[in-house]
């Protein structure tokens, strides 16, 4: 395994949201040739392509309890707690590269194929940062609704064992400008080119309601509140025109760059995928508050200015 180093513009970025070099048209069941897929796919999607060469199935999830009960046939699991750790008293941080390049290639993924995630949504958005922050992002489709949409979809599911794939080798180019420092965010949390999402509880970003691990309750001053659960609903990620206008009356737009937190930068990453989806240049403050309530030198707001 090695990494690759490489620029990251503005225009690499587009291409990976909407073209996905690497990828080809795909043929349909008709026969008909499809456009490659984006970040986002359908439990239908998924059962015309599940035999595609390459796709690489990873179920998601904070535990092993919901794979072993049902998974689809084929689907590797991984736990959100192997693409995370904890670093001193900051917890859910990305671990070092090289442990991410290993734990990939012994579940089979490689430097071709489809990457398909499912499972709880956290954790999925959670691995697609971590896939994306690796360069992987082209190559990485989330299934929307997750087992429940692929059961609604008439797909089979099962409780017996997968089978350890072949180790595989996956060369990665890391992007570490996707991850938002506590410094960098003070310097720049007033510019009018960053918008500072807060994606966790009104409560919460109000400070009325106390967290584990954030020693002084309420917000980055200049964040607006954007609780990751009004991207889903039943399930399942928001149409794109309903996705658009949260993160319009958030305050997104043209120019801007969006920095997405939390309290250890789970639920960020549900924000970040959303704002990946739609084409918004953005960023995972992964520190959090967990972090920034922890400096003292750093101010916290706690008032509802920023109320979207």
């Amino acid at each position: 395994m090695r990494a690759l180093t490489g620029s990251w513009t503005a225009l690499a970025v587009l291409a990976t949201l909407t073209l996905h070099p690497g990828t080809t048209a795909a043929q349909d069941s008709c026969g008909e040739r499809e456009s490659p897929p984006g970040p986002l796919v359908s439990a239908e999607w998924l059962k015309r392509h599940r035999a595609d060469s390459g796709l690489v199935l990873l179920h998601a999830e904070r535990s092993q309890a919901p794979f072993d009960s049902a998974h689809i046939a084929g689907a590797r699991f991984i736990a959100m707690g192997s693409f995370t750790t904890r670093r001193g008293e900051l917890l859910t941080e990305l671990p070092p590269v090289e442990q991410l390049d290993s734990l990939l290639e012994s579940l089979g993924v490689g430097n071709r194929g489809r990457i398909v995630l499912y499972g709880e949504t956290l954790p999925v958005t959670r691995l697609y940062f971590t896939l994306d922050y690796l360069g992987l992002g082209s190559r990485v489709s989330v299934m929307n609704g997750g087992l429940q949409a692929w059961r609604d979809a008439g797909g089979a599911v099962t409780a017996a064992a997968t089978p350890l794939p072949p180790r595989a080798v996956l060369s990665v180019a890391p992007h570490p400008e996707l991850v938002a420092e506590a410094p960098w965010i003070e310097a720049h949390r007033n510019d009018a080119g960053v918008l500072l999402v807060d994606a966790r509880s009104r409560e919460e970003f109000d400070g009325t309601k106390l967290e584990e691990g954030v020693s002084r309750p309420g917000h980055i001053p200049g964040a607006v509140n954007l609780d990751w659960t009004a991207t889903l609903a039943d399930g399942k990620f928001r149409e794109l025109g309903q996705l658009r206008q949260l993160l319009t009356a958030a305050g997104a737009g043209p120019g801007k760059e969006i920095i997405a937190y939390c309290r250890v930068g789970t639920r960020a990453s549900a924000i970040y995928f959303v704002a990946r989806l739609l084409g918004y240049p953005v960023r995972i403050y992964d520190g959090s508050m967990n972090e920034w309530a922890s400096l003292s030198a750093l101010p916290v707001a706690k008032s509802d200015s920023g109320r979207p």
